[in-house]
C-alpha cells in the first residue's frame, strides 16, 4: 500500500478536467513513466467516462515502447482484491445473511483469542490486527512467493493463540492484510463455499467478468509474466490463506465492468461499499474496501491499489462524474519507481 503517498499528492494536483485530446496525451504520459522501467513491461490502461472505454497498452522492448492491445491480457490485481472481498460482505448484508456489527467469532467454531473484531472492521481496516499475523517470518520465507507456505493450519493457530488487537478503547486506521484474509476465510465459512466460487457467483458471472479469477485456476501460459525488481520473471503470489486479500488475477477489460458496476444511482452491493465506514482525517475516510478522498471539485474520489513482487496495479474513480483509470502492469512492487504507478494513474485522470 502506498496510502500516504497518494494522499499527498492528491493535495498537491488539481483534479480539473480539460479538452478531449487526451488520446495523444494519454500515450504519451504512458511512454514518459513506462521508460524508466525494464524491458519486457507492460501498461495496461482503461480509461472510463460515461458509457465510454478507452483501453491504451504499451510494451517496452529493446528499450523501444511498443503499443499493443493488452485489455483482454491478464494480470494479478495484488491487494486491489480487497475491494472484492468487501463487496461479497456487502452482497451478503443485502441479503441479510450478515451484518456488519457481526462478530468474527461466530464464523469460527473454535474460541478466538480476540472476540470483539466485527466483519465492518475487518473490511475498513480498524479491527486494530496487524499487516500480517505473528507466526509469519518473512526472514525464513521465499520473498518470491511470501504467502505459498503459509498453511490453514498457520492461520487457525493465529487466530486461536497469537491474535492481538494494537488499538485502545476508539478504533484506529491500520491497514492490515491478514484483516481481509480473515474477512474471506468468514464469509466462506457463513456461506459453506469457497472464497473462488463466490466471487465467480456473486461477481464475475454477472457483470461477465469472463477472465478474472484466482491465481490456481489460470494457466501460467495465459499471464502477462511477473517481474521482479531487476527485470527478472519471476512468478504471481500463491497467497494461500491470504487469497482474500490480493490473489485475484484480471484484465483492464474486466475491471472496466467492476468499476462502472459501481455508477448508477442504486442501492446495491456496489454502492454499499462506497458509503464511508470511518473517518481516519479530514482527507481520508474508508468504506467497505475503498479508501475514499476528496477531489478538488467536491466529488468523492475511490482508489486502491495492488502490488506483488511482479505485479502493479492502481484503480481510480469518481461515481458522480462516471470517471475512472484502471492500471495493470508487470512492474514489481520492490522496483523503486514503483510509486509512479499510482502518481500515473492521477495524471490520467486528470485527462479525462
Amino acid at each position: 500500500m502506498r496510502t500516504l503517498i497518494l494522499i499527498v499528492l492528491l493535495l498537491q494536483l488539481s483534479l480539473s478536467c480539460y479538452g478531449q485530446s487526451f488520446d495523444n496525451d494519454t500515450n504519451q504520459t504512458l511512454k514518459n513513466y513506462i521508460s524508466v522501467f525494464p524491458d519486457q513491461t507492460q501498461f495496461s490502461v482503461a480509461m472510463i467516462n460515461g458509457d465510454e472505454v478507452n483501453f491504451y497498452g504499451q510494451l517496452k522492448l529493446s528499450d523501444t515502447i511498443n503499443t499493443i492491445d493488452n485489455s483482454t491480457s491478464i494480470f494479478q490485481i495484488g491487494s486491489v482484491t480487497k475491494v472484492f472481498t468487501s463487496t461479497l460482505l456487502a452482497q451478503l448484508i443485502l441479503e441479510k445473511k450478515l451484518k456488519l456489527t457481526d462478530s468474527l467469532q461466530n464464523f469460527f467454531e473454535f474460541p478466538l483469542k480476540e472476540k470483539g473484531i466485527t466483519l465492518e472492521r475487518l473490511s475498513n481496516h480498524t479491527s486494530g490486527l496487524p499487516r500480517l499475523p505473528s507466526n509469519i517470518n518473512l526472514a525464513a520465507v521465499d520473498l518470491r512467493n511470501p504467502y505459498q507456505s503459509y498453511t490453514e493450519a498457520d492461520l487457525f493457530y493465529y487466530l486461536e493463540s497469537e491474535m492481538e488487537i494494537s488499538q485502545g478503547s476508539q478504533p484506529m486506521y491500520q491497514y492490515s492484510n491478514i484483516g481481509a484474509a480473515v474477512l474471506a476465510k468468514a464469509l466462506e465459512n457463513a456461506t459453506d463455499k469457497s472464497f473462488s466460487l463466490l466471487l465467480t457467483e456473486e461477481i464475475f458471472q454477472p457483470l461477465g467478468m469472463l477472465q478474472s479469477s484466482l491465481e490456481e485456476e489460470v494457466p501460467y501460459s495465459q499471464l502477462v509474466q511477473g517481474l521482479d525488481a531487476n527485470g527478472k520473471p519471476t512468478p504471481p503470489w500463491d497467497m494461500n490463506q491470504f487469497e482474500g486479500a490480493g490473489e485475484i488475477l484480471s484484465t483492464t477489460q474486466d475491471l472496466s465492468a467492476f468499476v462502472k458496476a459501481h455508477f448508477p444511482d442504486l442501492e446495491n452491493a456496489y454502492s454499499l461499499t462506497t458509503l464511508p465506514t470511518f473517518m481516519v482525517n479530514d482527507n481520508l475516510r474508508i468504506g467497505l474496501g475503498w479508501h475514499i478522498l476528496k477531489a478538488e471539485d467536491g466529488n468523492d474520489l475511490y482508489w486502491h491499489n495492488g502490488a506483488t513482487t511482479g505485479y502493479s496495479s492502481s484503480v481510480f474513480m469518481i461515481p458522480e462524474t462516471k470517471k475512472a483509470v484502471v492500471i495493470l502492469t508487470n512492474v514489481s512492487a520492490f522496483h523503486p519507481k514503483a510509486s509512479t504507478i499510482d502518481e500515473l494513474g492521477f495524471k490520467l485522470l486528470n485527462l479525462l
